[in-house]
């Protein structure tokens, strides 16, 4: 890519970006969760546990469902499906784990214990991770994926989010980040990594077709993982997620483009949300909107925090914005990303991870 000035510039003032802020929202009581909650204003820290890729759903039976992957020491922890239970948003009930790849997964003699072993060396050499909690079809679905490879679905056999699950046949052999998607018509799709995605068949018991990559205008990738899909009015809301050491920030974002065909093409990419990567929007009870967050500089601990965001609905776009400036991505950042829908990824990254930084 061509070095152009406003480039040069923006990654100069990098460092300036990247100072820390103190954060006050942190181990707080419940009597300030339950204000930050009713107040919708400001982000907060919404469970002390050490959780990557926090993902919240509200149920058919009014409560809210979280689950993610709960890395302890090392990402060889991530044994199983650890769920928990809200009514509010504001205590959260351990369920504990719905399903453990070591004990139910060799009871199931589920695909991935049957995977090639990439560390031996670690605590456990199989883990999971990105899981993501769904309602479909009159059950509870989890979209997981395996540290080594592979990705698929688990499908509570009881019809209650607590399980027993079993695990259905791998759906994926590469990728990681899988992700449920019901279309108005009640049709699912399957979807991976930052923009795969595939119809399912009726019962969800497998594909229905081949997978093919979403679309955007512009140069450079939506994301690189934590692809999410929804449908608002007549648009559809494609959001992947990503961190780039070329950008103005060495932060963890969540990037979006919208089209009025699933298939695409999409519009133009833009930042949704900083610090949110591999987060998901969803509504409350109020009909509010929230975004989750865990990786970034206003904690010290990989953990759930909630974003209160406004989600503006108009006539051709979908606008969205964090009522919390520390999420609020500034003029800076979109302009960079509108100029690298022009010049695509720059040539020194050519070859590197997204995240390096020279």
């Amino acid at each position: 890519m061509r070095a152009t000035p406003l480039l040069l510039v923006l990654l100069c003032l990098s460092s300036l970006y990247a100072k820390p802020i103190p954060a006050p929202e942190l181990n707080l009581d419940r009597e300030q969760r339950t204000s930050l909650v009713k107040s919708h204003e400001r982000a907060f820290q919404a469970l002390a546990e050490k959780i990557r890729d926090p993902y919240i759903t509200l149920g058919p039976d009014g409560m809210y469902y979280l689950t993610g992957t709960t890395a302890g020491s090392h990402w060889g922890d991530t044994i199983g499906i650890q769920l928990w239970r809200s009514k509010d948003l504001v205590d959260w009930d351990d369920m504990g784990y719905v399903w453990n790849l070591y004990k139910d997964g060799a009871e199931q003699d589920a695909w991935h214990l049957n995977q090639p072993v990439k560390n031996p060396q670690f605590k456990n050499p199989y883990a999971l991770w990105a899981p993501e909690i769904h309602y479909k079809k009159g059950t509870w679905w989890i979209a997981t994926c395996l540290n080594v490879s592979g990705h698929g679905l688990l499908r509570s056999v009881s019809g209650r989010p607590e399980g027993p699950y079993e695990a259905m046949p791998r759906i994926g052999e590469k990728g990681i980040d899988s992700h449920l998607f019901e279309d108005s018509d009640g049709t699912t799709y399957y979807l991976y990594q930052a923009n795969k995605l595939a119809r399912m068949e009726p019962n969800m018991g497998g594909l229905a077709e081949d997978f093919v990559d979403l679309q955007h205008d512009g140069n450079h990738p939506l994301g690189y993982e934590g692809v999410y899909m929804m449908k608002l009015d007549d648009k559809y809301l494609f959001i992947a997620s990503g961190r780039y050491g070329y950008e103005p920030t060495n932060s963890y974002d969540l990037y979006y483009a919208v089209s009025k065909n699933l298939y695409g093409p999409y519009g133009p990419r833009r930042m949704a949300l900083k610090n949110a990567g591999h987060g998901n929007l969803f509504q409350d009870k109020q009909g509010r909107w929230w975004s989750t967050a865990f990786d970034h500089e206003f904690t010290d601990l990989w953990s759930l925090w909630l974003v209160p965001i406004d989600v503006e609905i108009t006539e051709e776009d979908i606008l969205i914005s964090s009522k919390d400036p520390r999420f609020q991505p500034s003029e800076e950042d979109q302009a960079f990303i509108r100029q690298l829908a022009v010049d695509g990824v720059p040539a020194q990254w050519e070859g590197k991870a997204p995240w390096w930084l020279p």
